[in-house]
């Protein structure tokens, strides 16, 4: 029995209640406003500033703090409505003063959300229009948490965003994520030491300002965990100097030369003998650097590397204790010994990204599954998916992806390696098959015998020559989890008609699956 719509709880109707009535209290005003700025513009403003202001205080006195971030999402998509409204009415014959009118009123609704109990802020998910409300009124935005400022100026005016900036963060006393890309200073980054003493998280990446005298600063923010600079000016020497001095990090992002670092710490700095790094990811890594790797990074849980077979052997891996997820990328399965180091470090996966591997065959999918038997995600991208060569194993110690929850199989393969996977995982949860891999009814219809999906959630069949909307229906019918099913426009032998005959019968049945593309998937009724 598939999963049906309950009904919406009384404190999400009452949160979207509000928006829509702010929104409704915005169209009431908007001819008064007109009227007011054609005797004064001045007048117009102080208006609804007035009124705006009441609306802010009336918000923040009723809606309670852990609820404010729910309020501020649908009331972001509602205002974001009321300018589409806006912009639909307006005609060759309409009044330009009197659409500007309109558009002012409906950007000034988004004020109510500056308050004290907002806790996380994405300014680069804002429709652009009201963007620079947040820019210019971020101080008042005392209580938040995680500030994401996106690109601001793309780095083409740094010095004129920097002062808004400053202003700002003067007040964020409780922040403990910052993501600002591009637009990043050093009299940013002492500002933040002063203002911001429990940062945790700080993503400056392409701030052409950050240089390797930024890390003098950087290092002073004790609480500092996370702090990503790809694509700065910070040279291999600032970041070992980060690595050497910033006692709590764990995670730098992507660093090329994160290998060379440890090589030098090693050679230069014997009172350090380890760091706590979680994450290394690189593009240019070799068997040195793996073992450097395993000793002075105990704590090391993500690994993302390039295989270059001339610099590196694959089974420097197993020094790295606490190995849970590993990204590989351009190496062969058998012959760089991938198996190898999957049957001893298998146990302790629970991620594997898999991409450009060659000679993946029966075999090596079977392995996989069996020495990775806790494995909970696996990805598969634009790997050379072969026909087995040899007999491929039959019986299993254990059976193969029982924990698997999510798969990513975006592969030119025969048929049999994705349908293994798929009839084997029962608690699959999210599955997305690519363009490249064959799929058809009959090979989903031998599945069902099989697996019938009682997890799963989420399906992207990207495309298919073969799917009809058979399929389709099964999927609705049969997986009782089932929340989405995206890309059906995708499969060629579905037709125009045969998809509006299964979203009515989904509506009439009431049942909690959505077909419409992604794009679409929260205005979908």
């Amino acid at each position: 029995m598939p999963r049906l719509n309950q009904p919406v709880r009384l404190e999400t109707l009452a949160l979207k209640g509000t928006t829509v009535w702010l929104c409704h209290i915005a169209e009431l005003l908007m001819p008064t406003m007109l009227v007011l700025s054609k005797q004064g513009n001045n007048e117009a403003q102080k208006c609804l500033k007035s009124i705006v202001l009441d609306l802010r205080d009336e918000y923040d006195h009723c809606i309670p703090g852990h609820l404010y971030d729910d309020m501020a999402k649908m009331l972001i998509t509602q205002i974001n409505l009321l300018i589409e409204r806006v912009k639909k009415a307006l005609d060759l014959r309409a009044s330009m003063s009197k659409f500007l009118c309109q558009m002012n009123v409906a950007i000034a609704m988004s004020e109510v959300l500056l308050s004290r109990k907002l806790r996380v802020m994405k300014i680069e998910e804002l429709p652009k229009t009201m963007r620079h409300i947040f820019y210019s009124k971020m101080n008042e935005m005392k209580g938040l948490r995680y500030l994401s400022l996106g690109s601001m100026s793309g780095g083409w005016k740094t010095e004129d965003m920097e002062k808004t900036i400053l202003n700002g963060l003067g007040t964020m006393k409780n922040l403990t994520a910052l993501t600002l890309n591009y637009d990043c200073t050093n009299t940013i980054l002492r500002s933040l030491i002063k203002n911001c003493p429990n940062l945790e998280y700080l993503d400056i990446s392409n701030s052409k300002y950050v240089t390797n005298d930024s890390i003098d600063i950087i290092t002073k923010l004790k609480k500092l965990k996370v702090v990503i600079l790809m694509r700065t000016q910070v040279t291999i020497a600032g970041m070992i100097e980060l690595l050497v001095k910033a006692k709590n990090l764990t995670d730098i992002g992507r660093y090329d030369d994160l290998g060379r670092c440890l090589e030098f710490i090693e050679q230069n700095y014997p009172q350090i003998l380890s760091l706590k790094l979680q994450r290394f990811e690189t593009r240019f890594a070799t068997t040195r650097h793996i073992q450097l790797l395993a000793e002075m990074c105990p704590d090391i849980r993500y690994v993302s590397i390039f295989h270059n077979m001339l610099l590196m052997d694959l089974m420097a891996l197993i020094g790295v204790n606490n190995l849970e997820e590993l990204y590989l990328l351009s190496c062969d399965f058998f012959a760089d010994q991938v198996r190898d180091v999957l049957q001893v470090k298998g146990c302790n996966l629970t991620y594997l990204h898999l991409e450009h591997v060659e000679q993946m065959d029966m075999n090596a999918l079977i392995y996989i599954s069996q020495y990775c038997p806790d494995l909970k995600t696996l990805a598969l991208y634009n790997c050379v998916m072969i026909p087995s060569t040899s007999v491929f194993l039959r019986k299993y110690a254990i059976p193969p992806f029982m924990n698997l929850e999510r798969l990513g199989f975006v592969c030119e393969c025969p048929f049999n390696h994705l349908e293994f996977i798929l009839t084997t995982a029962l608690k699959l949860r999210f599955l997305q098959v690519g363009t490249q891999a064959y799929t058809s009814d009959e090979m989903f219809e031998r599945i069902f015998l099989r697996n019938p999906f009682q997890y799963l959630e989420d399906v992207r069949i990207i495309h298919s020559s073969e799917l009809t909307i058979e399929t389709a229906y099964r999927f609705v019918e049969n997986c009782p989890s089932l929340l989405l099913l995206n890309e059906l426009e995708c499969w060629q032998k579905v037709r125009d008609y045969e998809l509006v005959q299964l979203r009515q019968m989904i509506k009439e049945q009431n049942y909690a699956v959505h077909t419409a593309p992604l794009r679409n998937y929260g205005n979908q009724e």
